[in-house]
This record gives C-alpha cells, sequence and structure tokens, in this order.
C-alpha cells in the first residue's frame, strides 16, 4: 500500500510484472524485443524466475523421444509477432500455387538450455560475425549478412558498457525510424541462408532477418549482461524441386551472464517445416529440433574454450 501511495505521489508507474511461466515468457520476449528496457527485462526476470524452479534440470541435456514434451514451448500468439513485417498468407503448396493465411499454431515450439563456458560477451562477438557458416560449420553451406545499423557501434558498446536506453518501444519498421539513434543497443541485420540438409531435406538458399539487443539488465538484483537476438522469415522457404520447405520460423534467444567466462543459454524455436516424411508436431521433428539448437551451444563453448578453431573474418 505505501509503494502504490508512493508511486501515485511522484508520478511513477511501477515496475512491468514478469511473465509466468515458459510460455509465457518466450512470447512476452518475442513481442517486447523492441520495447522499453523496463519491459525487456520484466521478460529476461520471467524467463530466468520459470529456470530457477522449473527448467535448471533440462540444461545441457539433449532430449529424447520419451522426454521431448519437456522441451516443448506453447504456440506463438498473434501478439508475439503482429510488430514483425511478415507475410500474412504463405505459399504452402509451390507446384499449384496454393496460398493460405498464416497459421501460428502450425508453427510448433521447442527450447533449449545451455551453460556455456563462454562469457556473454565473446558468445555475442561470435553470434555478430558474418560468416555463421563458419560459426556453425554443420548447421550451414553458406551464410551471407547485410548490416542495416552499425556493427562497430554495437560492439564498441558492449567493450565500454555504455548502451543507449530504451525508455519507450521503438517502431523499428517505421520509415522515419533511426536506426542511428539506438545504434549501442540494436543491431538490425538482413540474412541469406543456405541451410545444410535436414533428414535429406535440404533448402534454396533463403532470407532470414535477425536483430540483436544487448546491454546491462537487473535480474535477481543482480545487473548482468545479457545479448539476445529474434528472428523470423517473411514469406515461406522452398527447396529446388518444390517438395520440401520451411513455411514459417521464428526464435528468440537469449544469453545471460552468469559468472566469469559462464553465461546461460536459452534458444526458442518455431518452425512450419514441410517434406521429409516428418509432421512439424512428431517427437521425432521436435527431439531433432531441441538437440541441433542444444549442439549449437555446445559449439559456442568449445569455441569459446580453445576446443575448436575456427576461421578468422
Amino acid at each position: 500500500m505505501r509503494w502504490m501511495y508512493f508511486a501515485l505521489f511522484v508520478g511513477c508507474t511501477p515496475p512491468p510484472e514478469a511473465p509466468e511461466g515458459l510460455d509465457d515468457s518466450t512470447n512476452y520476449l518475442m513481442e517486447k524485443f523492441y520495447s522499453s528496457d523496463a519491459e525487456f527485462e520484466a521478460g529476461i526476470q520471467g524467463f530466468i524466475n520459470w529456470y530457477d524452479t522449473e527448467g535448471a534440470g533440462m540444461t545441457n541435456e539433449d532430449a529424447t523421444l520419451e522426454t521431448v514434451d519437456a522441451y516443448t514451448v506453447g504456440d506463438l500468439t498473434e501478439a508475439a509477432i503482429s510488430h514483425l513485417p511478415i507475410d500474412d498468407e504463405i505459399l504452402i503448396d509451390a507446384k499449384d500455387g496454393t496460398i493460405e493465411p498464416r497459421d501460428l499454431s502450425k508453427a510448433k515450439g521447442v527450447v533449449s538450455l545451455a551453460e556455456m563456458a563462454c562469457a556473454w560477451s565473446t558468445a555475442e562477438a561470435l553470434l555478430v560475425r558474418p560468416d555463421q557458416h563458419e560459426v556453425f560449420n554443420k548447421d550451414f553451406e553458406d551464410y551471407e549478412r547485410t548490416y542495416l545499423s552499425s556493427r562497430s557501434v554495437f560492439e564498441e558498446a558492449t567493450e565500454a558498457l555504455v548502451f543507449d536506453q530504451i525508455e519507450d518501444a521503438l517502431s523499428p519498421f517505421d520509415d522515419a525510424f533511426s536506426r542511428d539513434d539506438f545504434a549501442r543497443s540494436l543491431l538490425m541485420t538482413e540474412n541469406n541462408l543456405d541451410p545444410s540438409a535436414v533428414f535429406g531435406t535440404n533448402l534454396e538458399p533463403y532470407p532470414m532477418n535477425l536483430d540483436l539487443r544487448h546491454g546491462l539488465f537487473t535480474i535477481n538484483e543482480e545487473e548482468v549482461g545479457v545479448m539476445a537476438i529474434i528472428t523470423y522469415s517473411i514469406s515461406a522457404a522452398w527447396g529446388k524441386h518444390e517438395s520440401n520447405a520451411l513455411l514459417q520460423s521464428f526464435s528468440i534467444e537469449v544469453i545471460i551472464e552468469r559468472a566469469t567466462e559462464q553465461s546461460l543459454r536459452m534458444l526458442a524455436v518455431w518452425s512450419q517445416p514441410k517434406g521429409g516424411g516428418l509432421e512439424p508436431d512428431s517427437p521425432l521433428a521436435l527431439n531433432v529440433a531441441v538437440n541441433k539448437a542444444l549442439a549449437s551451444s555446445q559449439r559456442i563453448s568449445d569455441i569459446c574454450e580453445g576446443k575448436i578453431d575456427i576461421v578468422s573474418e
């Protein structure tokens, strides 16, 4: 009661409430990725609350066909993706040209959790690079990245630990938005991916939008470094013979400073593949998605520990 009277007296609003549970936290982080620091921080705190009470036992653990249900994430909500510049309709059959409204319930989600032997800033340095096919050599045959805002300003902010204050929600897809005004906290990119085949299914290179956000946030009453990435495909990606596709793809990733040279990585991915003989919600498809994401965390960790050498930029 005292806090309410004090807030009214000084004209302040109480901080946003942290979402509850994994489903709400991941949806919230997708929705609030471009929002104020306070709202974004609340999303991270919500995830950590779930992790500390329920998720920690899944850390660095592969999923199996018997346990994969524990790694599944609820469907994305319309609010979670409504701000993204994506097509409302999707080409679901490239051979006959069938187009249907986007159905988020068909993009099934999984989460992977990893404690990495890697400082959050070192992991960021790897994920900022344009040659992600070198960083994740088993995931991509090739990878091209175009920076829409300044990479150097973004990386210098990490070195200095000086970031832009984001007090209100941003509108990064409006023509009037100035990316330079927030370049110390938000790095926007466009990418062209040539993914490696999965289950013998291969796709033609396709575009993917990927934006990075970082800063210092107070989590469990401690200021820590955080780097996050949102990815989304604007339209469906198809294979050469028009039989295989990735109809929808979204992800939210958060890397949180834990201790010296240690970080926690959460990666939630929602996808709707077509072809390969598997339905998106089949246990095998979900199992592969979890373990593929976990393997990428292990690779980051191994690079940081010097167990794997990668080509310099």
